[in-house]
């Protein structure tokens, strides 16, 4: 081999060998970026962090895509009536976890007519924020209405509806379930009735505030494609209709409200289910139902 064959071979091979070093600077600086920043050190922190929040004041994700595995590691975060929850009434004061101080577009849908709550404090954890909001105008909650199951008096033409947990009813059942409602979970009183049914869900001498609110809804997205028809409810306080709508799948997780005096009244909710079954390639099938969904609960707003 000739001197210049040597020195050719040996700037090939400190060519090489910085071509090796620097693809091994970028390995490491790609693993260092790219790298999983939820480990189960920074969920164990963040579990500690919620562990230490008030146990009555709701922690929700402002960050959704996290849910499933924020609620295997945060057992707080899949607690029912918070992930399933109405909409953001009655909670003064709450935390919302996520990347920075986040706002979801699923808490602005749950505001509703609510004005924007005020930011109060946002601390890190790890790679999480918790942020707390409150809300004074969003009332304090004095009784749910369609919840628990064994607290209703339900009744269909035939009569009372009878059963523990779920309530059998000549026209169908009646039971707390959590559904998916516009495609999302709700917490709510599943009717699943024929054609026709007229159900009559009452509480007696329940304490109030001064309004009432809840939601209709329609679940489960095949029957709602195939059962676009509407439902009429009614809400009933004293014996007196105090307002009466019609209600269907298009406007969604749909709320509704009536002005109540603070005190006890007896509270009725009425739902005339109307077509109850779904259309199919062979027709009509009305054994197959669509569930209508509803809530209601009393709060006080006011001073």
């Amino acid at each position: 081999m000739t001197g210049a064959d040597e020195r050719a071979s040996t700037w090939a091979r400190r060519a090489l060998g910085g071509v090796a070093a620097i693809a091994a600077i970028e390995c490491a600086m790609a693993a260092w970026a790219y790298r999983d920043p939820l480990d189960d050190t920074a969920w164990s922190a963040l579990a500690g962090a919620v562990a230490e929040l008030p146990e009555d004041e709701p922690v929700v994700l402002a960050t959704q895509w996290l849910g499933p595995s924020a609620r295997m590691h945060v057992p707080a975060l899949a607690r029912l009536e918070w992930v399933a929850r109405a909409d953001l009434r009655g909670w003064s004061r709450f935390h919302a976890i996520g990347f920075g101080a986040r706002w979801s577009d699923e808490l602005t849908a749950d505001r509703e007519d609510l004005s924007a709550p005020t930011r109060v404090d946002s601390r890190d954890v790890g790679p999480f924020t918790i942020t707390t909001y409150e809300q004074p105008a969003a009332g304090i909650l004095v009784e749910s209405l369609t919840s628990p199951v064994e607290t209703l008096v339900v009744a269909d033409a035939s009569g009372r509806c009878r059963g523990r947990g779920e309530l059998r009813c000549s026209d169908g059942t009646v039971a707390l379930r959590t559904a998916e409602i516009d495609y999302r979970p709700r917490r709510c009183l599943a009717l699943d009735v024929r054609d026709g049914a007229a159900l009559r869900i009452e509480r007696t001498r329940v304490a109030t505030g001064d309004v009432i609110r809840g939601h209709v809804g329609f679940a489960d997205f095949n029957a709602r494609l195939r059962n676009d028809s509407p439902v009429a409810f009614a809400v009933e306080v004293d014996g007196e209709i105090a307002a009466r709508w019609t209600v269907t799948d298009a406007q969604g997780w749909w709320p509704f409200a009536v002005a109540t005096a603070p005190g006890e009244h007896d509270v009725a909710l009425l739902v005339d289910v109307g077509v109850g079954g779904r259309w199919n390639a062979r027709g009509y099938d009305g054994a197959a139902t669509r569930t209508v969904c509803l809530e209601a609960r009393a709060l006080q707003e006011g001073e």
